[in-house]
């Protein structure tokens, strides 16, 4: 082979190198923006009972980079030590479902804090798919947040808290729903009587948890949510309401 052809070639690799693209490390304002997407994607697929801890800003999550340089990030997030040790306590009543859950992978958060890190595909800034497995470290840590509100959202489904003032928001986010399940002679006023009725016995959030526990067939099947669905029936009755089919 000629001088000649050798120097062509290594000038044909480094213009080809010069112009490959590269891939930059997360700056500050992605990994902002990836924190957001991973809150939202949590806030959107997590029972309401961890939304109600991020409104009231007890759950704080953190987005950063690994030391090393393989453009892997950290996600850290901390949980309110008093959701996790009522998850506790309701899997510790219920041994049957503690190891039934354990033989199957899944298991609650063991501390308050709890991390995953993991690869980011640059162009959509989302985590890789292989990364959101259940086997992978984010999956396994999106999982065990999840189970733990899944928990703490339909063991507080189950209590009644009076006293508790409900906003015009509040009871108006309720007749809304009524309405897209009920129909009535006069429904607006039918629905009315029915969200007051929910508040003079329930808080809101539990109103919330036990409309989500409506959309899931098991956890009423299982007992969750009994009172309320009681209530719920005298309701439609004294209100002039029949479900829409």
């Amino acid at each position: 082979m000629s001088l000649f052809t050798v120097l062509s070639r290594l000038r044909l690799l480094s213009m080809a190198l010069v112009s490959a693209p590269v891939w930059a490390c997360p700056t500050t304002q992605d990994l902002s923006t990836l924190s957001q997407h991973e809150m939202q994607y949590m806030l959107q697929r997590i029972p309401p009972a961890f939304a109600d801890a991020v409104t009231d800003q007890q759950v704080k999550g953190v987005m950063s980079l690994e030391p090393a340089a393989d453009c892997r990030v950290r996600w850290q997030v901390s949980l309110p030590a008093a959701d996790l040790a009522e998850a506790q306590a309701v899997l510790q009543a219920d041994p049957a479902k503690q190891i039934m859950l354990s033989a199957q992978g899944y298991q609650i958060p063991e501390t308050t804090t709890v991390e995953a890190s993991f690869s980011v595909d640059p162009a959509s800034l989302k985590p890789l798919h292989k990364e959101t497995l259940q086997t992978a470290a984010l999956g396994k840590m999106r999982a065990s947040i999840e189970l733990m509100y899944a928990m703490l959202t339909q063991a507080r489904a189950n209590q009644q808290t009076t006293g508790q003032a409900w906003s015009e928001k509040d009871l108006q986010s309720v007749q809304d729903y009524c309405q897209q399940r009920y129909q009535a002679d006069a429904v607006k006023t039918a629905c009315g009587c029915y969200a007051q009725g929910l508040s003079a016995q329930y808080a809101v959030r539990q109103v919330m948890y036990n409309q989500y526990l409506a959309s899931n067939p098991y956890a009423f099947a299982s007992g969750n949510g009994g009172a309320y669905k009681q209530l719920e029936k005298s309701l439609q009755k004294s209100c002039g309401l029949t479900a829409i089919k």
